[in-house]
């Protein structure tokens, strides 16, 4: 099954421009798409940063689904928190996995299993990305999943990179097997609207800017869909309205052309807001078959 909403991250970079395919975002279609969990299990290693004095670097290695990607990190503990200043090459548009797929998440997964979302890797109009983030975690292992929004709080079965200690790391470092629970490849399946049909190439350019405000809409488009496919309507109404008014802010923005800074805060708002209305529906949803299992993913 197909997305309902036309892919727009089929892309071609020239010299600053991106040539995409480029279609205003949709209303949330009636019909909700389907969303189901199965929770599985993979492990990679993880790190104690939690004494260091000094900055300490790590590598990151594509898996199977992605082999050519690599990367590079400099970590650094300071006090109450440690810094990771990652970048990445060879990185391919997520939706070659599937037109669900959006963007790219950074994760840092505790030795326990629990997963706490670092933040988006949004390509710079090549196959390459950067992010500069912090977190409160100490010991903890690092991997880069494909995702339909940016504020999901678990990561997908699709992990495209993982992180590896290099030969020259410096200082004592405590390896652990970091157990992580995923989502199955592919778990986001869409109605699709049939007045939509399957939208073809434009050929329009577009500045980075507009490009990343366009990103940020589809965002939270799958994230208004996705919350409505959990009955967030029916169990957290006041958020779920929240993030609907949001996300139709962010239309408005989007094609009265205003600044892209505008539509994207509004737009990742939105995506925000609906993630939190999903994860109160999972909650008390006494009805959904996948609640136990989601609800320990995500804890």
């Amino acid at each position: 099954m197909q997305l309902g909403i036309r892919p727009i991250c089929t892309a071609m970079i020239g010299a600053g421009m991106v040539l995409a395919q480029v279609a205003a975002p949709s209303q949330p279609e009636e019909k909700a798409p389907l969303y189901r969990v199965t929770v599985i299990s993979q492990t990679t290693k993880a790190v104690n940063y939690g004494h260091r004095t000094e900055p300490t670097k790590i590598d990151f290695r594509g898996t199977v689904l992605l082999p050519d990607a690599h990367g590079s990190a400099v970590i650094e503990s300071r006090r109450g928190s440690v810094t990771v200043d990652a970048k990445f090459d060879h990185v391919q548009d997520p939706q070659r996995y599937g037109p669900q797929y959006l963007t790219y998440v950074l994760w840092a997964i505790t030795p326990d299993g629990k997963a706490q979302n670092l933040g988006e890797l949004v390509l710079n109009g090549s196959d390459k990305g950067k992010l500069h983030v912090a977190t409160d975690l100490q010991s903890f292992a690092l991997i880069v999943t494909a995702e339909p929004y940016y504020s999901v709080t678990h990561p997908s079965g699709v992990v495209v990179m993982e992180n590896r200690i290099r030969p020259d790391t410096a200082g004592k470092i405590e390896e652990m097997e970091a157990k992580y629970d995923l989502l199955p490849v592919k778990p986001y399946t869409y109605r699709m609207n049939e007045s939509n049909g399957s939208s073809t190439a434009t050929g329009k350019k577009m500045s980075m800017d507009r490009y990343e405000a366009t990103l940020a809409l589809y965002e939270a488009q799958n994230a208004v869909q996705i919350a409505r496919s959990e009955d967030a309507a029916k169990y957290a109404p006041d958020t779920m309205q929240k993030a609907e008014q949001l996300y139709q802010e962010a239309q408005t923005y989007y094609s009265q052309k205003a600044d892209p800074k505008t539509i994207v805060s509004t737009a990742r708002e939105a995506a925000q807001t609906a993630e939190d209305a999903r994860l109160v529906a999972i909650k008390h949803n006494p009805g959904r078959p996948e609640q136990a299992s989601a609800t320990q993913g995500e804890r």
